[in-house]
């Protein structure tokens, strides 16, 4: 079977969701994840648990976070190595540093690379933030332990780093290779992937087992990692049970609430509890329509985890348009006749051409 080990990062214990409404709730959930991919590594009877940086917030966590986090690694009982990150740095205050920490708990407590032993043979090389930048922690680092060499540490993957990601710890797959590093367990971005050649697996974000913002791509989860007979097998599991979602509403010239009412329910099917959801209205309405964003959130959202919406729609009245002596006055008055005709590509054109005349992204009918 070989050597298992559950490899976890980006938990982010008591972060603030402050972007819409449901805030608490998701933070209790990424406690609830920690347990589960606790649970994880039990049953998989994993050899040991990796951390790979930011399992929780410094700026905010306190003694509920550390009793909580530690009965979970004892709960654990095997071997736990911890690379903290930039949210969870090493110092005298940190968690990591009080006397209660469990006995089968190891911190990497310094930004250069130390080695354990793993059960089973191989090595675990660990290399932590303190409240300083770490620089580049592959730069100049040489892995020649007997057997497969694993690096644990928290950093940024400079060749596909997520856009506006502030980058930390930054390093290459050329600097990997050059380190002698079999394969490196990391955290930082919360999209998980994995990167690999004709070795293997070379570098495993596991993911935040919870999404943490909006917009995330990758999986959500821990990473099973199995070395055997010298070599990496690496199998990704998700654990995440919120979704942060971007949806948009095309109102299409709506006239009535009933029929903003009808298009929002729409764009919302298929969400439920577990669905923290920010929903865009778009398109053109018809003049004097009524679009009460706060009542929609209200009787749409109420079997959400949260529901924000903003009113990004253009009300226009096709036929006060088409008297405006100017370009989109005879541009309207020639759609608006053949529309009246029956030509329903003029009347979809229609809300095209207003809302590009508006200055806004004309959204698909």
């Amino acid at each position: 079977m070989g050597t298992v080990i559950v490899h976890a990062a980006d938990v982010h214990l008591e972060t603030t969701f402050t972007e819409l409404r449901g805030g608490a709730r998701r933070r209790a959930a990424l406690a609830d994840a920690f347990t589960r991919l606790v649970d994880l590594a039990l049953e998989r009877r994993a050899a040991a648990l990796t951390l790979g940086g930011d399992v929780y917030e410094g700026a905010r966590a306190g003694p509920q976070t550390a009793r909580f986090l530690f009965e979970q690694l004892a709960r654990f009982g095997g071997p736990v190595y911890v690379a903290p990150g930039n949210h969870d740095p090493y110092h005298t205050r940190a968690l990591y540093a009080r006397g209660d920490l469990p006995p089968n708990v190891h911190v990497f407590t310094e930004p250069a690379w130390a080695a354990h032993e793993l059960p089973g043979g191989g090595f675990l090389y660990g290399f932590g933030h303190g409240p300083s930048e770490p620089g580049r922690p592959f730069a100049g680092a040489t892995f020649e332990g007997s057997g497969t060499r694993i690096a644990l540490v928290h950093g940024s993957d400079e060749q596909r780093c997520p856009p506006g990601k502030r980058a930390t710890a930054p390093f290459t797959m050329d600097e990997i290779d050059a380190s002698g590093a079999s394969c490196v367990l990391t955290g930082h971005y919360h999209g998980g992937y994995v990167v690999s050649d004709d070795r293997g697996p070379r570098l495993v974000y596991p993911g935040s087992p919870e999404p943490i913002k909006f917009g995330e791509r990758g999986t959500h989860g821990v990473a099973v990692v199995t070395i055997e007979d010298g070599r990496v097998a690496v199998e990704p599991v998700e654990l995440a049970r919120t979704r942060l979602l971007d949806r948009e509403a095309n109102l299409a010239d709506a006239s009535s609430e009933q029929t903003v009412i009808a298009a929002v329910e729409l764009s919302l099917a298929g969400c439920g509890r577990d669905d923290y959801v920010r929903l865009r209205l778009t398109g053109t309405i018809a003049a004097g329509t009524r679009v009460d964003a706060e009542m929609l959130a209200d009787r749409c959202g109420a079997q959400l985890g949260a529901l924000d919406i903003s009113d990004n729609t253009i009300a226009a009245d096709y036929a006060a348009i088409a008297r405006e002596p100017n370009v989109r006055g005879r541009v309207v008055a020639d759609l608006l006749a053949r529309a009246d005709a029956g030509d329903d590509d003029a009347r979809r054109a229609l809300r095209y051409a207003v809302t590009a005349f508006e200055g806004a992204e004309p959204a698909p009918a």
